[in-house]
């Protein structure tokens, strides 16, 4: 077959076969008026969805200031009753302070959460060889003074904004220990206390 009949047998088929392909792949007017209206409402209801989402986050912030401001206060409160112990002329009270170090440990783990800060990986746990006395207690609480005081002066607490990493990782680092600190002071005193009542 010569390459002029080829191409006008070819031309005929197109010509033959375009309407009956268009035929098979055209929709009826009403099914395109409800996909289109489909779409429509999905990509509404998308929009609803999120501007819900973003009034429900805008409105939890605001009722969590409070509470957030309460546990950062409440630390330094508990902080400087704790420190207070140290003073010379007195004596650990064991009960209270397994008291204020329960209170910490729960206020700084809800801060935690309401501050959205990511826990820190789980290390393993150190044994400790020194013997819990006194003078192991007071070193503790020496620590946790320290922690305690970088915390409060993160500049996360001047701008709850602030998403510089550094400031938060070193913000989800104290807070950490500061929970981990407490607990084992909270630990020891039920022991030492326990002690003492024999």
């Amino acid at each position: 077959m010569s390459t002029w009949k080829t191409i006008v047998l070819l031309s005929v088929l197109v010509f033959v076969a375009a309407p009956v392909v268009q035929s098979q792949t055209r929709t009826l007017p009403g099914q395109t008026v409800r996909d289109g209206q489909r779409a429509m409402d999905d990509y509404d209801r998308t929009l609803n969805r999120m501007k819900n989402d973003a009034k429900a986050a805008r409105e939890r912030r605001r009722n969590l200031f409070p509470q957030i401001n309460d546990d950062f206060q409440r630390i330094q409160v508990i902080h400087n009753e704790i420190v207070r112990m140290l003073q010379p002329d007195k004596n650990l009270d064991y009960g209270r302070l397994a008291d204020l170090t329960d209170d910490m440990k729960k206020r700084s783990a809800r801060l935690r959460e309401n501050l959205c800060l990511p826990e820190p990986e789980k290390t393993e746990q150190k044994t400790r060889s020194e013997a819990i006395d006194d003078s192991h207690m007071k070193n503790d609480i020496v620590a946790l003074h320290d922690l305690v005081i970088s915390f409060v002066a993160n500049p996360i607490f001047k701008n709850l904004g602030v998403v510089d990493a550094k400031v938060i990782d070193d913000a989800t680092e104290n807070l950490g220990n500061i929970i981990d600190l407490s607990d084992e002071i909270k630990r020891e005193a039920r022991i030492l206390g326990r002690s003492a009542k024999k």
